[in-house]
């Protein structure tokens, strides 16, 4: 979904941009329409995962409607502009922050015997596993502007698996993850780098790797699917045994 989205963003831009060189498309800012279809890629992609992103909602929705009245202003149709929503529309972005770290900030929730964290963080840094600590369920992590680094290896994993979802907006991400335990890795950009087990890609547009570590006899399976706008995604594997990579 998030592929299809900013693919067809991409598609639209460069199709505007050239009927706009040509003198066929002329009378609205360029800019006007990146500011709606970006966001409404933004709003689409925060709706489209399996725990909807109220942040990116609100996101999305706001810079679209900046592009949406500044198209309509300069019409003539509304005299309300694209700068009066930027203006008057930045708070809804805090209650949209404020209600996703209300929902995910330090709350485990319990469905049967399974513990899920969330957390989301507007800006720094953020780095879990440079104690000893217990991974018993699964994670989904949501950060705004800042480096975020993963570290498994010092982790007790407990049987079974386990779901670790990281949602970027700027910054990099590293995961470590021991060999002794299988891995399923996904890692996208949309401006940057992604390596997942050794495999790396990097440039414009949304990129996108996966990659599998089997580990026979394994008593955990991680599945990890982290995604940053800008930035970078690294999802490595601390060697102490032989594992096999598909």
């Amino acid at each position: 979904m998030r592929q299809y989205g900013w693919g067809l963003l991409l598609v639209g831009l460069g199709t505007l941009f050239l009927l706009q060189s040509l003198g066929v498309a002329t009378g609205f800012s360029f800019w006007s329409v990146v500011a709606v279809l970006g966001g409404l890629t933004i709003a689409g992609d925060g709706l489209s995962r399996r725990r909807p992103d109220l942040f990116n909602l609100a996101l999305g929705l706001w810079l679209a409607a900046i592009g949406a009245f500044s198209i309509l202003s300069r019409s003539g149709v509304t005299t309300v502009t694209g700068g009066d929503i930027a203006g008057k529309g930045w708070p809804l972005l805090l209650v949209a922050l404020g209600l996703s770290m209300l929902v995910g900030r330090g709350v485990k929730v319990h469905t049967g015997s399974t513990r899920r964290r969330m957390e989301s963080h507007m800006v720094g840094d953020l780095s879990y596993g440079r104690d000893p600590w217990s991974l018993e369920g699964d994670i989904t992590l949501h950060t705004f502007v800042g480096d975020l680094k993963i570290d498994l290896t010092t982790a007790v994993i407990a049987p079974g698996t386990h779901r670790i979802e990281v949602s970027q907006g700027i910054g990099d991400t590293v995961v470590k993850v021991p060999d002794t335990v299988t891995v399923r890795a996904r890692a996208g950009a949309t401006i940057g780098t992604v390596e997942v087990l050794g495999e790396e890609r990097g440039g414009v547009g949304f990129i996108h790797l996966e990659r599998e570590a089997y580990v026979p006899g394994s008593h955990a399976e991680l599945i990890i699917d982290a995604s940053v706008r800008i930035g970078s995604v690294t999802i490595e594997r601390v060697p102490t045994s032989g594992f096999e990579v598909f």
